[in-house]
This record gives C-alpha cells, structure tokens and sequence, in this order.
C-alpha cells in the first residue's frame, strides 16, 4: 500500500521545539534528583524554585500549541486519526516504564533497601495488590488516580492530565467536522474554552476536577499557534490566558513536602515560569533553518527521559545509603543512557504506524519543505510532485488492517487550511 503526502502550506515551517522539550524534561529529572539524591547543600539550593514542576506546566503550554497545529494540518475531520497517533505515542513508554518501576520497587523490597524518598523511606505493603497493579497500568486515563492507592510512577499525573487535554481535542475535531463552517475546528475548541472557563475558577478555588486548573497553559499554547498565524483571536486568547496562569500558579502553590523542608517560592516559581513560556514564544515565533534533524532526534528524547529517570532513580536509591554529588551524575548519565536505549527500540516499531495514521513520514515532509526552502522562488508542485510516481511506497503489515478501521488516512484533498 501506498498513501500520498499532501503539500504543506505555504507559510509552513519546522518549530524548533525538539531541544526546548528535551530541556523541559531535564529540568523534571534536575528536581527529582536534586530532591532524594543529591547532597543536602544542592538540594537546598534548588528547592525554592520549583524548575520541574514549571517545566511540566510550559509542557501543557507547548502541548497547546503543537496539537492545535497538528490538527489544523493533518486532523481536520479525522478524530479518530488523531486519538489513535496519540494513543500510540504516549501508551508504548507508559506501560514500560510502569513495568519498570514496579520491578524496581519489587528490587527495593526483596533487597531490604534503606530509603526510597527523602520524604519516606518505603511505599505501602499492599503497592502490589492485583487491584492497584492493574490501575497502574491504566493510569493514565483521566481521574484514575481517584482510584490509585499508590502510583509506581509518580509523573504519570502530568501524562493524565495529557490524555484528558487529547480527548478534549478529539471531541472538538468531531464537532468540528459537524459544522457548516471553514472555521469549524475553531469554533468548537472555542466553545470548549468558554465552558471551561467557570469549571477552571472552581477547580482552582478547591471545588472540581483538580486537572481542571491547568486550562489556561494548554489556551495559552492554542492561542499562541493562532497568533504565529497571524489570527487576532489567537493573540486575545493568549493574553487573557495569561492572567489565569499567574493566579493558578499563586493560588495553588504547594507548601514544603516534609517538615523541616524548604517551602518552595512563589517569586521563584513565577520567574522560571516566566522565562520558560517567553522562551516558547521566541521559539515559536523564531525563523531557524539549520539543526532540524538533530533537534527533531533530541526533541524524540523528550517523553522517555521523562518516563524513565524515575526508574532510574529508585533503582540508584536501592542500591545506595547516602547522597553523593558523583550518583547524582551518575543517575542523570543512566537516565539518558536508558531514555535513548528504549528510544531507540520502541520508536522504530511504533513510528510506521503513527505515519500511516497521520497521513505522512515526518523525515519526507522535512525534507519536502527544505527543498522549498532551498528554492523559495519555485512554483509550489502539486501533492503529487512528491516522488515521481505521485505517491510514496509504503509498506503496511497486518497490524495496520484494525488502524485503517479506527483511522482511515488522510484524505489527498487535504489543503492545509489556515484559521
């Protein structure tokens, strides 16, 4: 089988975002170690200001924006398309690394080891029940946590608070389509954010859905892709996001994780927070034509290393009794060491698939669009002018028979309409 990559729009270009994920991620890992690994002068030194957890809110921003351009470019009308590719990006790791970590944690008990956190020595007994195994391993469906009591894999929070972003998508995808509208996309995600509006005031006042309160970064993202396109709705919708984020950030600042620590800062959070959603701005905004392919490879490196490094982490605190500045390198170096390992065997076997279901390879459209770029004064060529033949061969096994169900691909008459 074969399936025709369409002609991107004419003011389409590569965000180098790859290498600012990768430092989102590390920051997550920088705070985790610095927590329960690191010396206590380190550890010290960095719990004011919380670089993880702002990292993790500028990830819900960067989500906003890169799935409102996903959409706009290849998932118009096809939201069973899109859930699927999300599906198999985010699945794959998620149930390896709680495989991991559950195995790590089993290591931890049968060795006898001292302390698993700063803030506790061990986890529950009952970690292991059959009921709490398999919703583990479910965990990042929306509100499952309500049900967890005890998470393997402490970051799975930010991944739910993900998946339910994506269903929310999908829902104004479908809705969309149903609207006799060039702007349907728009109109519902829209309709979306204005119900979302009150449901996120009382998420952060402590009376809903805790997820809720992270609206205005995943607005914030959306309104920004808009606004790079030159919508004017897309620069009201970021600018009032702002506003919201700076109250969410204050209203629900945690308190210290033990007694004794260090409670993080308010002022401390808002200037990282701050620098990291100006840095996404820039880059969003920014005309880069050099690195694409390295900073793709990187960007890839993103979700394991954020998966993983809390593996890694239980697995050094089994083995050792005190904080050393030399584990803690160690840890970072075995976390990326393990991130581009299982990078390097899950993404081969998963990437086929999610190119079948988007519609296009990711490696042909770069290389499509540099060669526009080499040649800018050139006539665009049709969707056909892609390979010789008018279409790219690519093969499909029997696995990809239950996609073509679920996500036909995309249609050839997609052009890439702008809102």
């Amino acid at each position: 089988m074969s399936f025709v990559l369409h002609e991107p729009k004419p003011d389409y270009r590569y965000r180098y975002f790859g290498a600012f994920r990768l430092l989102l991620a590390a920051l997550v890992m920088l705070q985790h170690f610095a927590a329960d690994l690191a010396p206590e002068p380190l550890a010290t030194a960095l719990a004011p200001y919380g670089e993880g957890s702002m990292a993790v809110l500028v990830f819900f921003a960067l989500s906003g924006f890169v799935i409102t351009e996903a959409v706009d470019s290849c998932y118009r009308k096809r939201p069973g398309a899109f859930l699927v590719n999300r599906l198999l990006r985010i699945v794959p790791h998620f149930l390896i690394a709680v495989a991991l970590s559950m195995i790590a944690h089993e290591i931890f008990r049968a060795t006898g080891g001292l302390r698993l956190w700063r803030s506790h020595p061990s986890f529950p007994e009952d970690a292991f029940a059959i009921r709490n195994v398999l919703l583990n391993l479910i965990g990042i469906v929306p509100l499952a946590d309500r049900f967890i009591d005890y998470n393997f894999l402490g970051i799975t929070w930010a991944v739910r608070v993900e998946m339910a972003f994506y269903i929310v998508i999908c829902a104004c995808i479908a809705a969309g389509a149903r609207i006799a509208a060039p702007r349907g996309f728009a109109l519902a995600a829209g309709g979306a954010l204005v119900l979302a509006v009150p449901l996120f005031y009382f998420a952060v006042r402590g009376h809903g859905v805790a997820m809720l309160s992270f609206v205005p970064y995943f607005a914030f993202g959306s309104g920004l892709y808009f606004a790079t396109a030159g919508g004017r709705a897309g620069w009201l919708v970021l600018l009032l996001s702002i506003p919201a984020i700076i109250w969410q950030r204050i209203a629900e600042h945690p308190p210290a994780d033990r007694v004794g620590a260090i409670p993080p800062s308010v002022t401390g959070d808002l200037i990282v927070l701050i620098a990291l959603l100006s840095v996404l701005v820039a880059l969003a905004f920014a005309n880069i034509s050099k690195w694409r392919a390295t900073d793709r490879f990187v960007g890839n490196l993103t979700y394991p290393l954020y998966l993983y490094h809390e593996v890694v982490l239980v697995v050094i605190l089994t083995f050792t009794t005190g904080y050393s500045y030399s584990m803690f390198c160690v840890g970072i170096l075995l976390s990326l060491l393990v991130a581009g390992i299982l990078m390097a065997v899950v993404e081969p076997a998963v990437t086929k698939y999610r190119d079948y279901v988007r519609g296009r390879s990711l490696q042909q459209f770069d290389d499509r669009v540099s060669e526009r770029e080499a040649k800018p004064h050139s006539p665009m060529g049709s969707a056909g002018d892609w390979s010789p033949s008018g279409s790219v061969p690519y093969p499909v096994d029997q696995g990809l028979s239950v996609l073509r169900q679920i996500a036909p691909p995309a249609p050839t008459e997609d052009r890439w309409p702008i809102i």
